[in-house]
Order: C-alpha cells, then structure tokens, then sequence
C-alpha cells in the first residue's frame, strides 16, 4: 500500500554561507506516536530508512523529492525540486535537511515560493502494511519526501463528508484504499465494498 503523509508548519529555510544554496530543515516525518492519518510507525523501522537515505547521499545517490506529491512512488525527474541531504533521529521524530535545486525548473518555483514567505510543508512517500486493528505501519519503506503547500488526499473530499469517514468505525479502511484504487485495480472492489457499508449507515440515520 501507497502512504502519504504531510507534515506542516515545522520547516525552517536556510541559506549556506555563500548565499547561493537554500535548505529546507525541520521535523519530516514521526514515529511511535498516531498521525492524523490514525497511522504509527515503528521508531526502528523509521531509523532503518534514515539510515538508507544516508548511506545513499554519501555516495552521491541523494533522494530527490517533487515538488507536489503525485500518487505514485517513483520519482519524475522532471519534476524534482530538492534533494534530500541529510537524516537525523531526535527523539520520536526524523529531522531531515533538503537543497533546494533552484536550477532546475521545479526548483526555482520552490525557490521562490520560499523567498515570498510562503509557508511549505512536507509530504512522505512510501509503502508498508497497516494493521486493520491499530494503525500501526510494518515493511515501511521510504520512497521520497516531497515539497507541498496543501495536504491533497485529504481535500479531494468534501469537508462535511470527510468528517464523516473519519467518524465511521470503518473510516480508516476507507481512507487507505482510496488511495490504493489509484494504484491497484484489485483494491478498486474493496473500496465500492467499503464505501456501500458507509452509504447504508447514512440512510439508516436518516
């Protein structure tokens, strides 16, 4: 399973010495704690992909993330917009530090949305299992994180019934294979299934 999560309102911009490279540098992602996707992943799990990222840039092999997060895993290079540079543990969260390449086209609109104070969030990519029972997220393994403005899976439902999902003791099921259908036909099923159940309880209330 494709999951998607969006971290907001915890990134700093900075500038290198010589004033010709910005980072984006704040929290990226959490562990041992439920989101507001209702979703925990294990801290090990999480220090296992901060270490791959890390041995990666090392050897020059940085994971480049997009600007807008699309509903695949791999990565566009014609939408690239930084390159992730750095990984680090505190506590429950990973920090994380990305350049901005603000000579490749998605990255100068990156750049200057940054120096017109627009505030940018996060968005990670990757795959795992979670549990029906507790959200908790196994096999998770990190594809990219991605420059965002606005959360997206979110808000392609309206607000009023995205409160009702969320409300549903089944609201979670829902949520994840609406993004599954995207990528795989088989869950597409699952998902009309799921979201007959939530319509009856609609008209039951009513």
């Amino acid at each position: 399973m494709i999951l998607i999560e969006e971290n907001f309102g915890n990134l700093l911009t900075e500038s290198a010495e010589d004033g010709k490279k910005t980072y984006l540098k704040g929290v990226f992602m959490e562990a041992e704690q439920q989101n507001r996707n209702g979703r925990v992943y294990d801290i090990k799990e999480m220090e296992a992909q901060v270490k791959k990222v890390n041995e990666a840039a090392k050897l020059g092999r940085h994971v480049l993330g997009e600007l807008d997060h699309p509903d695949r895993l791999d990565v566009k290079l014609e939408n690239v917009s930084h390159k992730i540079t750095e990984l680090w543990m505190e506590g429950n969260n990973v920090y994380g530090k990305a350049e901005v390449l603000d000579k490749h086209p998605k990255g100068q609109i990156l750049k200057s949305l940054l120096d017109s104070q627009v505030n940018i969030g996060v968005s990670s990519r990757g795959s795992g299992s979670v549990s029906e029972s507790n959200g908790r997220v196994s096999n998770f393994t990190l594809s990219t994180i991605d420059a965002v403005a606005t959360p997206s899976a979110r808000s392609a439902y309206p607000e009023s019934i995205m409160e009702q999902i969320q409300m549903s003791k089944r609201g979670q099921v829902i949520e994840d294979l609406s993004e599954a259908v995207i990528h795989d036909p088989m869950a597409q099923k699952y998902f009309e299934i799921e979201m007959r159940k939530f319509i009856e309880t609609l008209t039951k209330r009513q």
